[in-house]
């Protein structure tokens, strides 16, 4: 196989323009795109929230999007046991962190750069992202479910 393998792990809940944004950049900046969806229970012990979209569907839409050529479930956050299976050149983050968060968490290219080093493999951070995000939705439903009416509408960046 030639060119660079690029490689991004997420949740991917609540499939949305955020998700997409980071895809599209990922898949034009190397040649091969895998993406490793973090299973239900991954995403429960690491967010304290389990998905709402299942596994397996996760996986179905995010494989179903141009540019990305293989999905592979994760059972783990770590990113070594993942660069020994799929052999990536380089992995891309989004944001450092949610509010609330420190750039040292799962996920963060701080954390990639420190597990992947000796490695090779480039870490890159892409910044300015569609704002949407999981949590976020996942509050607007909780929120309507409730009976409250959630935040203002708003326009999307992406």
């Amino acid at each position: 196989m030639h060119g660079v393998i690029g490689f991004t792990p997420g949740v991917f809940d609540l499939f949305h323009v955020g998700h997409l944004d980071v895809l599209r950049r990922s898949a034009r900046s190397c040649d091969r795109l895998v993406v490793g969806v973090w299973s239900d229970e991954l995403a429960e012990r690491v967010h304290g929230a389990r998905p709402v979209v299942p596994l397996l569907e996760r996986m179905e839409i995010v494989g179903n999007v141009r540019g990305v050529h293989d999905v592979v479930p994760l059972e783990e956050a770590a990113l070594r046991p993942a660069w020994d299976a799929v052999g990536f050149g380089v992995v891309f983050t989004g944001a450092d962190a949610s509010p609330g968060d420190s750039a040292d968490s799962v996920g963060s290219a701080a954390s990639a750069e420190r597990e992947l080093e000796g490695t090779g493999v480039r870490v890159v951070r892409f910044t300015d992202l569609a704002e949407t995000r999981s949590p976020v939705l996942r509050e607007r439903i909780r929120l309507s479910r409730a009976g409250g009416a959630g935040a203002a509408p708003r326009t999307s960046v992406a």
